[in-house]
């Protein structure tokens, strides 16, 4: 849940919003531009860098990482060399359905719709909706 010092330390523009219910670690780097919109219960790990952009709507109990880590030989699997940062941006006019996934590094294009449930492991296109479980590229969208 969001303090309010956790709120004042994120980069928030004109007119966008983040419900308190959310979770956001290291919100120091998250960005939300102008109109921008995200719903209730989501977790975003900014530790990588987060920005969300102009009039993008996010729904409910989505997930967003932007940290991930070395795998090892090890049984542990876990390596010892450290966190990796893979930012995530996600660009303006997209739509993230209830309980959508982003993986560490991806890019959401701009106009994009990622249906409830998807997960998105690897970059979009622009202006394509993008369904679950894997979030494959559904059909073209009309850009305007």
């Amino acid at each position: 849940m969001l303090e309010q010092a956790d709120i004042q330390s994120i980069l928030i523009e004109d007119g966008a919003f983040i419900d308190s219910s959310c979770t956001v670690i290291h919100p120091e780097r998250l960005i939300l531009r102008r109109g921008a919109f995200v719903g209730a219960e989501g977790l975003i790990d900014a530790t990588g860098g987060v920005e969300i952009g102009e009039a993008v709507r996010i729904s409910y109990r989505c997930l967003i990482i932007s940290n991930t880590h070395h795998i090892s030989r090890s049984v542990w699997r876990r390596s010892e060399e450290g966190d990796r940062y893979r930012p995530v941006l996600i660009e303006r006019g997209c739509w993230l359905g209830a309980g959508v996934t982003i993986y560490p590094g991806v890019t959401v294009r701009e106009g994009c719709v990622i249906n409830a449930g998807a997960v998105i492991a690897k970059s979009t296109e622009a202006n394509g909706l993008y369904g679950p479980p894997s979030a494959e590229r559904v059909k073209e969208l009309v850009a305007q």
